[in-house]
């Protein structure tokens, strides 16, 4: 039996125990060594030659050639589609970021990955000003075709995601589930509408259910994903700042929306700026930063 580079990518991350970090450089093995079908004797060569922890080698011996496990992946196909690292249309600003997803399922228009990217986060329980800082910024940014990324967490991401289909732009969801799942439910009608009219993508199987290092994996890719992030309300020691973070680690342009100095949401999107983050005061100010990056 032989595996297709992109056969091999959809099974390991199926494979309990076995890590991305692992996987990553298993890929990286194949490409230099410039296999392009894996069979039992190349599985030999690269576990002699990439050493893992000898669980997960025994995990991979034991299941990557099973029709059970390629059972698993058509069920998976069957529900969305996936694109792999082994695949030319894997997003080019996900390859170069820090363990690249080794899959990732989607649901949606493809093509909205072509677009300009913000991402923006912010808030589970945004305050009136910050409502009213996205109404006044983000739909000029979506009227220049500029696509909006976020989590479709309730807040911010939600906010985000409902002006660009208000204002008939173009938006992507980065989940923390797996497609067949919906965190928190009571966005499903949302993401229902996304995967119909925009996009939805994640790196876990269809039916993964939410666990809450999943949700930090996922920022990495909506700081990836996008050139610029703008976070428009933070608490102090918040996910969205660990989504600044990442972008900041991937030389990614980060800009915050200032607020009141008295004001708990405002802390980290403040400290932000105090660190060096671009103030954003109105949309002019997000255009300049995407057009020094020539993607408008």
């Amino acid at each position: 039996m032989h595996l297709t580079r992109r056969d091999f990518l959809l099974r390991l991350p199926l494979i309990p125990g076995v890590g991305r970090r692992t996987i990553l450089n298993w890929w990286g093995w194949l490409v230099d060594a410039e296999i392009v079908r894996v069979t039992p004797t190349v599985l030999t060569r690269l576990l002699a030659a990439v050493p893992g922890e000898t669980k997960q080698a025994l995990a991979v011996r034991r299941h990557l050639f099973t029709p059970e496990l390629g059972q698993r992946v058509r069920g998976n196909l069957q529900n969305c589609r996936a694109v792999t690292l082994a695949d030319p249309a894997y997003p080019a600003q996900l390859r170069e970021i820090y363990e690249p997803p080794v899959v990732l399922y989607y649901l949606g228009d493809w093509h909205h990955l072509t677009h300009p990217q913000l991402a923006v986060v912010g808030s589970r329980h945004p305050t009136p000003y910050a409502v009213r800082a996205m109404r006044q910024l983000l739909p000029e940014i979506v009227r220049q075709r500029v696509c909006i990324v976020s989590g479709l967490a309730q807040g911010v991401d939600t906010l985000s995601h409902q002006v660009a289909v208000a204002h008939r732009g173009a938006t992507i969801a980065v989940v923390g589930t797996g497609l067949g799942r919906c965190y928190p439910a009571g966005n499903r009608a949302l993401m229902t509408h996304l995967t119909q009219h925009h996009l939805v993508i994640s790196e876990y199987p269809w039916s993964q259910g939410p666990q809450k290092f999943q949700f930090v994996e996922r920022n990495r890719l909506i700081a990836g994903l996008a050139q610029s992030l703008l976070v428009v309300e933070a608490a102090h020691h918040s996910g969205s700042l660990i989504t600044a973070n990442f972008a900041l680690q991937e030389n990614r342009n980060v800009l915050a929306v200032p607020g009141p100095i008295d004001a708990p949401n405002s802390v980290g999107t403040n400290e932000l700026i105090l660190a060096g983050a671009k103030p954003i005061l109105n949309s002019e100010h997000i255009i300049e930063e995407l057009l020094v990056d020539k993607r408008l």
